[in-house]
Protein backbone atom coordinates (compact mmCIF):
# COMPACT_ATOMS: atom_id res chain seq x y z
CA UNK A 1 0.00 0.00 0.00
CA UNK A 2 1.27 3.48 -0.66
CA UNK A 3 1.71 5.72 1.95
CA UNK A 4 -0.81 8.25 2.75
CA UNK A 5 -0.38 11.85 3.31
CA UNK A 6 -1.69 12.08 6.95
CA UNK A 7 1.30 8.91 7.75
CA UNK A 8 4.02 11.38 6.41
CA UNK A 9 7.30 11.78 7.38
CA UNK A 10 6.79 14.31 10.10
CA UNK A 11 4.23 12.17 11.41
CA UNK A 12 6.26 9.10 11.55
CA UNK A 13 9.32 11.42 12.83
CA UNK A 14 7.39 12.37 15.79
CA UNK A 15 5.82 8.60 16.18
CA UNK A 16 9.60 7.47 16.38
CA UNK A 17 10.68 10.01 19.17
CA UNK A 18 7.42 8.87 21.37
CA UNK A 19 8.34 5.41 21.03
CA UNK A 20 11.66 6.14 21.41
CA UNK A 21 10.69 7.92 24.77
CA UNK A 22 7.89 5.26 25.53
CA UNK A 23 10.99 2.52 25.29
CA UNK A 24 13.07 5.00 27.35
CA UNK A 25 10.66 5.33 30.10
CA UNK A 26 10.31 1.67 30.29
CA UNK A 27 13.86 0.97 30.37
CA UNK A 28 14.18 3.34 33.48
CA UNK A 29 11.41 2.14 35.27
CA UNK A 30 13.19 -1.54 34.60
CA UNK A 31 16.49 -1.32 34.88
CA UNK A 32 15.89 1.62 38.52
CA UNK A 33 15.97 -0.90 40.89
CA UNK A 34 19.66 -2.56 39.31
CA UNK A 35 21.20 0.85 39.31
CA UNK A 36 19.93 1.17 42.96
CA UNK A 37 20.55 -2.37 43.82
CA UNK A 38 23.16 -1.96 46.34
CA UNK A 39 21.69 0.91 48.38
CA UNK A 40 18.20 -0.74 47.96
CA UNK A 41 20.48 -4.11 49.67
CA UNK A 42 21.18 -2.55 52.32
CA UNK A 43 18.46 -0.35 53.41
CA UNK A 44 16.10 -3.72 53.09
CA UNK A 45 18.46 -6.01 54.13
CA UNK A 46 18.54 -8.17 51.45
CA UNK A 47 20.01 -11.54 50.02
CA UNK A 48 21.85 -11.06 46.55
CA UNK A 49 19.13 -13.66 45.25
CA UNK A 50 16.71 -11.30 46.40
CA UNK A 51 18.03 -8.76 44.73
CA UNK A 52 18.37 -10.77 41.31
CA UNK A 53 14.18 -10.93 41.92
CA UNK A 54 13.28 -7.92 42.18
CA UNK A 55 15.46 -6.81 39.26
CA UNK A 56 14.44 -9.75 37.08
CA UNK A 57 11.95 -12.34 38.50
CA UNK A 58 9.63 -9.59 40.23
CA UNK A 59 9.24 -7.83 36.45
CA UNK A 60 9.13 -10.75 34.35
CA UNK A 61 6.28 -12.90 36.15
CA UNK A 62 2.68 -10.65 35.02
CA UNK A 63 4.66 -9.72 31.94
CA UNK A 64 5.17 -12.91 30.61
CA UNK A 65 1.40 -14.41 31.71
CA UNK A 66 -0.09 -11.03 30.21
CA UNK A 67 1.72 -10.08 27.50
CA UNK A 68 0.44 -12.61 24.85
CA UNK A 69 -3.67 -12.03 25.21
CA UNK A 70 -2.66 -8.14 24.86
CA UNK A 71 -0.30 -9.17 21.67
CA UNK A 72 -3.58 -11.21 20.49
CA UNK A 73 -5.88 -8.69 21.40
CA UNK A 74 -3.54 -5.65 19.57
CA UNK A 75 -4.07 -7.48 16.38
CA UNK A 76 -7.42 -6.72 16.69
CA UNK A 77 -7.61 -3.32 18.44
CA UNK A 78 -6.27 0.17 18.41
CA UNK A 79 -2.66 -0.19 19.67
CA UNK A 80 -2.02 3.75 20.58
CA UNK A 81 -4.54 3.29 23.27
CA UNK A 82 -2.79 0.28 24.59
CA UNK A 83 0.60 1.71 24.61
CA UNK A 84 -0.75 4.96 26.39
CA UNK A 85 -2.75 2.74 29.21
CA UNK A 86 0.73 0.68 29.89
CA UNK A 87 2.70 3.42 30.16
CA UNK A 88 0.73 5.09 32.84
CA UNK A 89 0.51 1.66 34.61
CA UNK A 90 4.12 1.18 34.89
CA UNK A 91 5.00 4.74 35.43
CA UNK A 92 2.77 4.94 37.98
CA UNK A 93 3.74 1.35 39.49
CA UNK A 94 7.91 2.45 39.62
CA UNK A 95 6.21 5.82 41.75
CA UNK A 96 4.97 3.35 44.39
CA UNK A 97 8.33 1.33 44.31
CA UNK A 98 9.90 4.16 46.32
CA UNK A 99 7.62 3.69 49.07
CA UNK A 100 8.18 0.02 49.39
CA UNK A 101 8.86 -1.06 53.13
CA UNK A 102 9.93 -4.38 52.45
CA UNK A 103 11.23 -6.90 50.38
CA UNK A 104 7.49 -8.02 49.52
CA UNK A 105 5.89 -4.79 49.07
CA UNK A 106 8.88 -4.27 46.50
CA UNK A 107 8.33 -7.19 44.49
CA UNK A 108 4.52 -6.64 43.97
CA UNK A 109 5.16 -3.32 43.02
CA UNK A 110 7.53 -4.98 40.63
CA UNK A 111 5.12 -7.47 39.41
CA UNK A 112 3.13 -4.23 38.75
CA UNK A 113 5.67 -2.90 36.74
CA UNK A 114 5.71 -5.98 34.73
CA UNK A 115 1.95 -6.08 33.89
CA UNK A 116 2.49 -2.19 32.45
CA UNK A 117 5.34 -3.38 30.46
CA UNK A 118 3.07 -6.31 28.33
CA UNK A 119 1.29 -3.87 26.74
CA UNK A 120 3.92 -2.10 25.13
CA UNK A 121 6.46 -3.64 23.09
CA UNK A 122 4.52 -6.12 21.20
CA UNK A 123 2.32 -3.55 20.26
CA UNK A 124 4.69 -0.94 19.27
CA UNK A 125 6.75 -3.10 16.94
CA UNK A 126 3.32 -3.90 15.37
CA UNK A 127 2.83 -0.46 15.26
CA UNK A 128 6.47 0.61 13.57
CA UNK A 129 5.92 -2.39 10.67
CA UNK A 130 3.00 -0.65 9.53
CA UNK A 131 4.31 2.47 9.42
CA UNK A 132 7.38 1.28 8.17
CA UNK A 133 9.02 -0.66 4.66
CA UNK A 134 10.67 -4.40 5.04
CA UNK A 135 14.14 -2.20 3.57
CA UNK A 136 13.63 0.64 6.91
CA UNK A 137 12.32 -1.85 9.46
CA UNK A 138 15.70 -2.43 10.82
CA UNK A 139 16.62 1.44 11.20
CA UNK A 140 13.15 1.83 12.88
CA UNK A 141 13.39 -1.11 15.30
CA UNK A 142 16.93 0.40 16.01
CA UNK A 143 15.36 4.25 16.98
CA UNK A 144 13.22 2.28 19.46
CA UNK A 145 15.84 0.17 20.75
CA UNK A 146 17.96 3.24 21.74
CA UNK A 147 15.26 4.01 24.09
CA UNK A 148 17.56 1.44 26.07
CA UNK A 149 20.48 3.17 26.44
CA UNK A 150 18.92 6.72 26.44
CA UNK A 151 16.79 4.93 29.51
CA UNK A 152 19.85 3.77 31.21
CA UNK A 153 21.66 6.48 30.91
CA UNK A 154 19.35 9.02 32.18
CA UNK A 155 18.12 6.68 35.45
CA UNK A 156 21.86 5.80 35.96
CA UNK A 157 22.98 9.61 36.34
CA UNK A 158 19.76 11.12 37.67
CA UNK A 159 19.13 8.27 40.15
CA UNK A 160 22.43 8.05 41.41
CA UNK A 161 22.76 12.16 41.85
CA UNK A 162 19.42 12.27 43.41
CA UNK A 163 19.96 8.61 45.66
CA UNK A 164 23.37 10.71 46.78
CA UNK A 165 21.63 13.65 48.02
CA UNK A 166 18.08 12.00 49.21
CA UNK A 167 18.13 8.51 49.15
CA UNK A 168 16.92 5.72 46.83
CA UNK A 169 13.41 6.44 47.50
CA UNK A 170 13.55 9.91 46.54
CA UNK A 171 15.27 8.96 43.19
CA UNK A 172 13.04 6.06 42.39
CA UNK A 173 9.70 8.30 42.35
CA UNK A 174 11.94 11.54 40.35
CA UNK A 175 13.19 9.79 37.64
CA UNK A 176 9.80 7.50 37.06
CA UNK A 177 7.20 10.13 37.32
CA UNK A 178 7.38 11.71 33.53
CA UNK A 179 6.27 8.54 32.34
CA UNK A 180 3.12 9.90 33.22
CA UNK A 181 3.13 12.90 30.50
CA UNK A 182 4.51 10.39 27.75
CA UNK A 183 1.48 8.57 27.82
CA UNK A 184 -0.85 11.29 27.82
CA UNK A 185 1.11 12.45 24.91
CA UNK A 186 0.57 8.82 23.06
CA UNK A 187 -2.95 9.04 23.29
CA UNK A 188 -3.78 12.69 22.17
CA UNK A 189 -1.39 12.95 18.94
CA UNK A 190 -1.07 9.47 17.81
CA UNK A 191 -3.58 8.07 15.35
CA UNK A 192 -3.97 4.26 14.91
CA UNK A 193 -3.13 2.99 10.68
CA UNK A 194 -4.46 0.88 8.39
CA UNK A 195 -2.92 -2.97 8.93
CA UNK A 196 -0.10 -3.37 6.37
CA UNK A 197 0.11 0.23 5.58
CA UNK A 198 3.76 -0.01 4.51
CA UNK A 199 3.85 -3.45 2.85
CA UNK A 200 2.97 -4.05 -0.80
CA UNK A 201 -0.17 -5.98 -2.30
CA UNK A 202 -3.35 -6.31 -0.17
CA UNK A 203 -3.10 -6.67 3.19
CA UNK A 204 -5.01 -9.71 5.46
CA UNK A 205 -8.55 -8.75 6.98
CA UNK A 206 -8.98 -11.92 9.42
CA UNK A 207 -6.30 -12.76 12.52
CA UNK A 208 -5.22 -16.28 12.46
CA UNK A 209 -5.74 -18.56 15.06
CA UNK A 210 -2.89 -18.19 17.28
CA UNK A 211 -1.80 -22.13 16.85
CA UNK A 212 -1.43 -21.32 13.13
CA UNK A 213 0.78 -18.55 14.00
CA UNK A 214 3.30 -20.37 16.37
CA UNK A 215 3.38 -23.18 14.19
CA UNK A 216 4.27 -21.43 11.09
CA UNK A 217 7.26 -20.02 13.67
CA UNK A 218 7.88 -23.14 15.11
CA UNK A 219 8.02 -25.47 11.94
CA UNK A 220 11.48 -22.85 11.01
CA UNK A 221 14.83 -24.28 12.05
CA UNK A 222 15.72 -20.83 12.01
CA UNK A 223 13.39 -19.67 14.14
CA UNK A 224 14.10 -22.60 17.00
CA UNK A 225 17.43 -21.71 16.93
CA UNK A 226 16.76 -18.23 16.64
CA UNK A 227 14.87 -18.07 19.31
CA UNK A 228 17.34 -20.48 21.53
CA UNK A 229 20.62 -17.97 21.48
CA UNK A 230 17.72 -15.38 22.18
CA UNK A 231 17.08 -16.96 25.68
CA UNK A 232 20.81 -17.93 26.69
CA UNK A 233 21.80 -14.10 25.35
CA UNK A 234 19.70 -11.95 27.19
CA UNK A 235 20.02 -13.88 30.45
CA UNK A 236 23.36 -13.69 30.77
CA UNK A 237 22.79 -9.53 29.62
CA UNK A 238 19.95 -8.82 31.97
CA UNK A 239 21.93 -10.57 34.51
CA UNK A 240 24.83 -9.12 33.86
CA UNK A 241 22.94 -5.69 33.88
CA UNK A 242 21.50 -6.23 37.28
CA UNK A 243 24.96 -6.80 38.83
CA UNK A 244 27.13 -4.17 37.17
CA UNK A 245 26.94 -1.53 39.56
CA UNK A 246 27.20 -3.56 42.80
CA UNK A 247 30.60 -5.64 40.82
CA UNK A 248 31.84 -2.19 40.73
CA UNK A 249 31.07 -1.10 44.25
CA UNK A 250 32.38 -4.49 46.06
CA UNK A 251 34.90 -5.52 43.69
CA UNK A 252 36.59 -1.62 42.81
CA UNK A 253 35.08 0.03 45.95
CA UNK A 254 33.07 2.58 43.89
CA UNK A 255 30.50 4.90 45.51
CA UNK A 256 26.76 4.35 45.06
CA UNK A 257 27.58 7.52 42.83
CA UNK A 258 30.50 6.58 40.71
CA UNK A 259 29.13 2.94 39.91
CA UNK A 260 25.72 4.84 38.55
CA UNK A 261 28.15 6.82 36.85
CA UNK A 262 30.33 3.67 35.23
CA UNK A 263 26.60 2.16 34.90
CA UNK A 264 25.37 4.68 32.76
CA UNK A 265 28.71 4.67 30.74
CA UNK A 266 28.72 0.62 29.95
CA UNK A 267 24.69 0.00 29.53
CA UNK A 268 24.88 3.65 27.08
CA UNK A 269 27.77 3.52 25.28
CA UNK A 270 27.58 -0.43 24.54
CA UNK A 271 23.68 -0.20 23.99
CA UNK A 272 23.79 2.73 21.71
CA UNK A 273 26.86 1.80 19.15
CA UNK A 274 25.43 -2.24 19.30
CA UNK A 275 22.46 -1.22 18.29
CA UNK A 276 22.67 1.05 15.99
CA UNK A 277 26.04 -0.78 14.20
CA UNK A 278 23.87 -4.14 13.75
CA UNK A 279 20.27 -2.25 13.63
CA UNK A 280 21.27 -0.03 10.64
CA UNK A 281 23.25 -2.07 9.60
CA UNK A 282 21.70 -5.06 9.01
CA UNK A 283 19.17 -3.51 6.55
CA UNK A 284 22.09 -3.43 4.46
CA UNK A 285 24.13 -6.66 4.69
CA UNK A 286 20.84 -8.61 4.62
CA UNK A 287 20.76 -7.42 1.37
CA UNK A 288 23.52 -10.52 0.74
CA UNK A 289 21.20 -12.71 1.75
CA UNK A 290 19.08 -13.51 4.61
CA UNK A 291 21.54 -15.59 7.05
CA UNK A 292 23.12 -12.54 8.09
CA UNK A 293 20.22 -12.05 10.49
CA UNK A 294 21.57 -14.72 12.13
CA UNK A 295 25.67 -14.64 11.38
CA UNK A 296 25.64 -10.76 12.77
CA UNK A 297 24.48 -12.17 16.31
CA UNK A 298 26.75 -15.08 16.31
CA UNK A 299 29.56 -13.30 15.25
CA UNK A 300 29.12 -10.44 18.23
CA UNK A 301 27.91 -12.85 20.95
CA UNK A 302 31.07 -14.95 20.15
CA UNK A 303 33.55 -12.07 20.07
CA UNK A 304 32.23 -10.57 23.69
CA UNK A 305 32.98 -13.68 25.44
CA UNK A 306 37.03 -13.00 25.87
CA UNK A 307 36.08 -9.17 26.16
CA UNK A 308 33.88 -9.75 29.31
CA UNK A 309 36.21 -11.96 30.67
CA UNK A 310 39.14 -8.94 30.81
CA UNK A 311 36.59 -6.79 32.14
CA UNK A 312 35.77 -8.79 34.60
CA UNK A 313 38.85 -10.29 36.16
CA UNK A 314 41.53 -7.19 35.95
CA UNK A 315 42.40 -4.89 38.87
CA UNK A 316 41.87 -1.26 37.30
CA UNK A 317 38.31 -0.27 37.46
CA UNK A 318 38.91 2.16 34.45
CA UNK A 319 40.35 -0.47 32.16
CA UNK A 320 37.94 -3.08 33.53
CA UNK A 321 35.03 -0.64 32.15
CA UNK A 322 36.53 -0.29 28.93
CA UNK A 323 36.74 -4.08 28.16
CA UNK A 324 32.88 -4.32 29.11
CA UNK A 325 32.03 -1.58 26.82
CA UNK A 326 33.40 -2.97 24.10
CA UNK A 327 31.97 -7.33 24.94
CA UNK A 328 28.49 -5.17 25.09
CA UNK A 329 28.76 -3.54 22.01
CA UNK A 330 29.12 -7.14 20.57
CA UNK A 331 26.29 -8.85 22.35
CA UNK A 332 23.81 -6.14 21.43
CA UNK A 333 24.48 -7.66 17.96
CA UNK A 334 22.09 -9.99 18.59
CA UNK A 335 18.84 -7.92 19.27
CA UNK A 336 17.77 -5.79 16.43
CA UNK A 337 18.70 -8.59 13.36
CA UNK A 338 16.46 -11.43 15.64
CA UNK A 339 13.58 -8.65 15.75
CA UNK A 340 13.55 -8.28 12.22
CA UNK A 341 14.27 -11.34 11.39
CA UNK A 342 11.03 -12.65 13.08
CA UNK A 343 8.87 -9.83 11.76
CA UNK A 344 9.70 -10.69 8.21
CA UNK A 345 8.44 -14.31 8.92
CA UNK A 346 4.81 -13.55 9.44
CA UNK A 347 2.16 -11.51 7.91
CA UNK A 348 0.45 -8.07 9.03
CA UNK A 349 -1.81 -9.58 11.25
CA UNK A 350 0.30 -11.38 13.00
CA UNK A 351 3.14 -8.94 14.32
CA UNK A 352 2.02 -8.02 17.36
CA UNK A 353 2.26 -11.87 18.13
CA UNK A 354 5.76 -12.58 16.92
CA UNK A 355 6.84 -9.41 18.56
CA UNK A 356 5.34 -11.23 21.98
CA UNK A 357 7.26 -14.39 21.67
CA UNK A 358 10.62 -12.34 21.03
CA UNK A 359 9.95 -10.21 24.33
CA UNK A 360 8.41 -13.19 26.26
CA UNK A 361 11.67 -14.98 25.61
CA UNK A 362 14.00 -11.96 26.24
CA UNK A 363 11.47 -11.17 29.44
CA UNK A 364 10.76 -14.47 30.91
CA UNK A 365 13.78 -16.47 30.22
CA UNK A 366 16.31 -13.36 30.17
CA UNK A 367 14.93 -10.89 32.71
CA UNK A 368 12.95 -13.63 34.99
CA UNK A 369 15.82 -16.08 35.15
CA UNK A 370 19.09 -14.42 34.60
CA UNK A 371 19.11 -12.38 37.66
CA UNK A 372 18.08 -14.44 40.50
CA UNK A 373 20.27 -17.48 38.80
CA UNK A 374 23.06 -14.99 38.66
CA UNK A 375 22.49 -13.97 41.93
CA UNK A 376 21.87 -17.13 43.39
CA UNK A 377 25.75 -18.03 42.12
CA UNK A 378 26.95 -15.21 43.69
CA UNK A 379 25.67 -16.35 46.99
CA UNK A 380 27.72 -19.58 46.31
CA UNK A 381 31.03 -18.55 45.67
CA UNK A 382 30.76 -15.64 48.72
CA UNK A 383 29.68 -18.76 50.67
CA UNK A 384 32.86 -20.76 49.36
CA UNK A 385 35.02 -17.72 49.58
CA UNK A 386 34.09 -16.89 53.36
CA UNK A 387 35.35 -18.78 56.55
CA UNK A 388 31.99 -19.38 58.10
CA UNK A 389 28.56 -19.32 58.11
CA UNK A 390 28.39 -16.65 55.35
CA UNK A 391 24.56 -16.41 55.08
CA UNK A 392 24.34 -16.22 59.06
CA UNK A 393 27.35 -13.96 59.34
CA UNK A 394 27.00 -11.71 56.48
CA UNK A 395 23.16 -10.29 56.61
CA UNK A 396 22.43 -6.69 56.96
CA UNK A 397 24.55 -4.17 58.33
CA UNK A 398 27.16 -6.72 58.59
CA UNK A 399 27.84 -7.53 55.03
CA UNK A 400 29.12 -3.77 54.58
CA UNK A 401 30.81 -3.68 57.78
CA UNK A 402 32.74 -6.64 58.16
CA UNK A 403 35.86 -7.05 55.84
CA UNK A 404 35.29 -11.08 55.18
CA UNK A 405 32.37 -10.24 54.42
CA UNK A 406 32.83 -7.64 51.36
CA UNK A 407 36.13 -9.76 50.36
CA UNK A 408 33.37 -12.87 49.86
CA UNK A 409 31.23 -10.67 48.73
CA UNK A 410 33.27 -9.29 45.84
CA UNK A 411 34.63 -12.58 45.14
CA UNK A 412 31.13 -14.10 44.94
CA UNK A 413 29.74 -11.20 41.76
CA UNK A 414 33.09 -11.41 39.96
CA UNK A 415 33.63 -15.28 39.69
CA UNK A 416 29.22 -15.64 39.19
CA UNK A 417 29.83 -12.75 36.10
CA UNK A 418 32.41 -14.96 34.50
CA UNK A 419 30.78 -18.02 34.76
CA UNK A 420 28.05 -16.49 32.87
CA UNK A 421 30.03 -16.37 29.78
CA UNK A 422 29.17 -19.76 28.83
CA UNK A 423 25.24 -18.34 27.96
CA UNK A 424 27.09 -16.05 25.49
CA UNK A 425 29.21 -19.20 23.33
CA UNK A 426 26.42 -21.47 23.88
CA UNK A 427 24.17 -18.84 22.17
CA UNK A 428 26.17 -18.45 19.78
CA UNK A 429 26.13 -21.54 18.17
CA UNK A 430 22.56 -21.30 18.14
CA UNK A 431 22.65 -18.55 15.83
CA UNK A 432 25.22 -19.84 13.46
CA UNK A 433 22.93 -23.55 13.45
CA UNK A 434 20.17 -20.46 12.12
CA UNK A 435 22.45 -19.53 9.70
CA UNK A 436 23.28 -22.79 8.54
CA UNK A 437 19.08 -23.34 8.38
CA UNK A 438 19.17 -19.87 6.60
CA UNK A 439 21.05 -21.00 3.57
CA UNK A 440 19.58 -24.41 3.24
CA UNK A 441 16.66 -23.13 2.91
CA UNK A 442 17.88 -20.77 0.31
CA UNK A 443 19.65 -23.43 -1.78
CA UNK A 444 16.32 -25.46 -1.69
CA UNK A 445 13.57 -22.97 -2.45
CA UNK A 446 14.13 -22.65 -6.74
CA UNK A 447 13.93 -26.34 -6.65
CA UNK A 448 11.16 -26.19 -4.99
CA UNK A 449 9.26 -24.12 -7.69
CA UNK A 450 7.95 -25.54 -10.71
Amino acid sequence: MSDQPEYGRAYRAWLLTLILLVAAFGYVDRVIVQTLGQAIKEDLGLSDFQLGALGGLGFAILYSVLGLPIARLAERRSRVTIISVSVGLFSAMTVLCGTAASFWHLFLYRIGVGIGEAGVQAPSVSLLADHFPPRQRGAAMTVMKLGAPVGSVFGAIAGGLIAHEFGWRIAVIAVAGPGLIVALLIKLTLREPPRGLSDPGPSADGVPPLGAVLRTMGGRPEFRHMLAGLALATMGLYAGGAFASPFFMRVHGLSILEAGFYFSILSGVAATVGFSTAGFGIDFIARRGPQYYALVPAFGMALAVPFYLVGYSIGDSRIALGFQVCGGILLFFHSIPTLVAFQNMVGVRERATAAFVFFFISTLVGVGLGPPLLGFVSDLYASAAFPGDHGAVCSGDAAASLPACQSASAQGIRYALMSSMALYAWGAGHYYLAARAIRRSISVQPAAQP
